[in-house]
């Protein structure tokens, strides 16, 4: 009784596919033959008159019935021109298969422009490492000489100087390093009446 219920759903399952009609089976068929019916007409009747066949094209495309049609399809039609490609094309040699390109696995390969990128980056990079390596030195004999004339301005009463030298020893160019000395001479320049030195007081003030 189980294997009556299984072949009835076998049975149920293989009705419920949709089967394409007959009448287009046999319409698709009848289009199949009339396209070779044509065709072949085509070949056993003359291009230009549409008689019986006697001639065959050099090129295998085209027949004629006589000469006097073929000349009217090569004159007129240019069918002549034709016929030379087309025979050309099938007598050319076929050009040898190309060879496999080689297989390149990760990242696409640079052009050219991307080269030059890089190579700009790489220059660009071992002069930040050249200048990180070997820094450039400040010149101490400039910074000496600029500390002994500001040192004669200041004697001679110039505020600016004073401020300038204060900037000198807080900052340590051309002198020692020294921010008591450097806080003296902006209080000096302060007590002058001078804005940006009674601003460098209180900064001094704050940080030292």
């Amino acid at each position: 009784m189980a294997s009556g219920d299984a072949q009835g759903g076998k049975k149920g399952s293989g009705d419920g596919e949709m089967k394409e009609p007959e009448w287009m089976v046999k319409k698709r068929e009848f289009e199949k033959v009339k396209a070779r019916a044509k065709a072949l007409k085509l070949r056993l009747t003359c291009t230009i008159c549409g008689e019986k066949a006697k001639l065959n094209c050099p090129c295998g495309t085209t027949q004629y019935c006589s000469v006097a049609c073929q000349k009217v399809d090569w004159r007129e039609r240019g069918h002549k021109k034709v016929c030379k490609e087309i025979r050309a094309r099938a007598e050319a040699p076929t050009p040898p298969p190309s060879p496999p390109r080689d297989v390149v696995y990760g990242p696409a390969p640079r052009s050219h422009a991307d080269e030059i990128r890089a190579c700009i980056a790489a220059e660009h990079e071992a002069a930040r490492a050249r200048r990180e390596a070997n820094p450039e030195r400040e010149p101490d004999s400039s910074y000496k000489k600029a500390v002994k004339i500001y040192k004669r301005a200041v004697e001679l009463g110039s505020v600016q100087a004073t401020i300038e030298l204060g900037h000198m020893y807080e900052n340590g160019r051309g002198v020692t390093l020294d921010l008591k000395k450097a806080k003296q001479l902006y209080r000096m320049a302060a007590d002058r009446g001078h804005a940006n030195a009674q601003f460098n007081v209180a900064c001094a003030l704050l940080m030292f």
